[in-house]
């Protein structure tokens, strides 16, 4: 008889643990993205569209007092990831090179919709979907894909911590 009831409660644990997962998921996709705006501070937003707006216009300035003295920033192009204070502004510089690299006109970023957010009074998480678009030989380009940015409060500004991109055809 315990053997039964053995056997009964790691079935049990067996079922929860493979269907867990999936619940969980569900659910986060069941997210309301404009309540979830809503909950962004917009200091946090303002940061994340000054660069993502500076990686198509190559304004430098703009993002070269955004990032923590320890921040790292990691894409797609080498040297593939930059550190510290200036992070920004040297991958801001590598997309300028990789753009007149392949010559591309147009360049422009698409922000969609920002599904996934957490933050409390000293750090932001976010995951922002992006879509990069433009023209090579005036054949449409484009590429989608996904930064995922930390910032934490510094003093009273907020600043970049991490921000990494992710291709689509990478996920």
């Amino acid at each position: 008889m315990k053997k039964n009831r053995l056997a009964v409660l790691f079935v049990a644990l067996f079922i929860t643990l493979m269907i867990a997962p999936r619940t969980y998921a569900a659910n986060a996709i069941g997210i309301d993205t404009v309540k979830v705006l809503k909950a962004i501070k917009p200091e946090v937003l303002d940061v994340v569209n000054t660069v993502l707006k500076a990686s198509y216009t190559f304004k430098i300035e703009k993002v070269s007092d955004m990032y923590t003295p320890n921040a790292v920033v990691s894409d797609e192009q080498q040297p593939f990831s930059w550190n510290g204070q200036l992070a920004g502004v040297q991958w801001v510089n590598s997309v300028e090179k990789a753009v007149k690299d392949f010559k591309i006109r147009d360049f422009k970023v698409n922000v969609r919709r920002i599904k996934i957010f957490q933050q409390t009074e000293e750090i932001a998480y976010l995951v922002v979907p992006v879509e990069y678009t433009g023209t090579i030989n005036g054949e449409p380009f484009e590429e989608e894909g996904a930064f995922s940015f930390v910032l934490r409060m510094v003093g009273e500004k907020w600043l970049i911590k991490s921000q990494a991109w992710v291709p689509k055809n990478g996920l």
